[in-house]
């Protein structure tokens, strides 16, 4: 089992119960029975293929009565009432956040709720989700990275409640209160750091208005993420 999916197990504190959305070869939810998490473990795609190979997975496990397979769209198969966490791994930061703004919004045990957690773990577009969360309802708690076949992961941790603002390079990296003490802290930022260099030195001519704001945007980006390097190194 990957370092990935072990820390995002590690998230999931014994509850009701966790929703795993998109759910890979039940992965996740065997993670979690061997690391003893008591709740209910839901696991749920939009594809036959994969909820077959997760029952395929449970069955070598010896954990076929112990997890529910749904093949259902996003949230809408899953229980509101059997679970209290909420997790989405290895999408894009589009796709997660159409999952949440479709379930969380149209599913009425989910909306009415504020008594769960989310783990998400975007494979690309990590600002997409912090945008939609800081600005839908949610406080991001924790942040955390790991690094697995020489990529970067970030996994977010959100609970419904009031967000603080958030820098421009803080939606990229999370926010520097939070990541300041991982091993992780400068090839994150300067992995986005090198990312906006390049795009704004690919601007550095171009005549037009809307490019030249996105230029000054990364300007701007490159400028508070050096600032936290250095509160780091301070």
């Amino acid at each position: 089992m990957s370092n990935r999916l072990r820390l995002i197990a590690s998230l999931a504190q014994n509850g009701i119960g966790v929703a795993d959305i998109g759910t890979d070869h039940a992965y996740l939810p065997i993670m979690l029975r061997k690391m003893g998490y008591k709740g209910n473990i839901i696991a749920g795609d939009i594809n036959e293929g994969p909820i077959e190979k997760a029952a395929r997975s449970l069955a070598e496990a010896g954990l076929s009565d112990s997890v529910e397979l749904v093949l259902c769209d996003g949230l809408s198969g899953f229980d509101g009432s059997k679970t209290d966490t909420i997790v989405v791994a290895g999408m894009g930061g589009d796709t997660i956040v159409g999952i949440l703004d479709r379930g969380l919004y149209d599913m009425p045990e989910w909306a009415s709720r504020s008594d769960y957690k989310l783990i998400l773990q975007p494979a690309t577009k990590p600002e997409v989700v912090r945008f939609w969360l800081v600005n839908n309802g949610f406080a991001i708690t924790k942040e955390l990275q790991t690094e697995e076949n020489g990529m970067l992961y970030q996994i977010i941790c959100a609970n419904p409640g009031d967000s603080p603002k958030y820098k421009d390079a803080e939606l990229y990296t999370g926010r520097e209160d939070q990541i300041r003490d991982s091993e992780y802290f400068f090839k994150l930022l300067d992995t986005y750091i090198g990312r906006f260099k390049a795009a704004s030195c690919s601007l550095e001519n171009t005549d037009k208005p809307s490019l030249k704001a996105w230029n000054m945007m990364l300007i701007n980006m490159i400028a508070e993420l050096e600032e936290m390097k250095g509160c780091r190194n301070e």
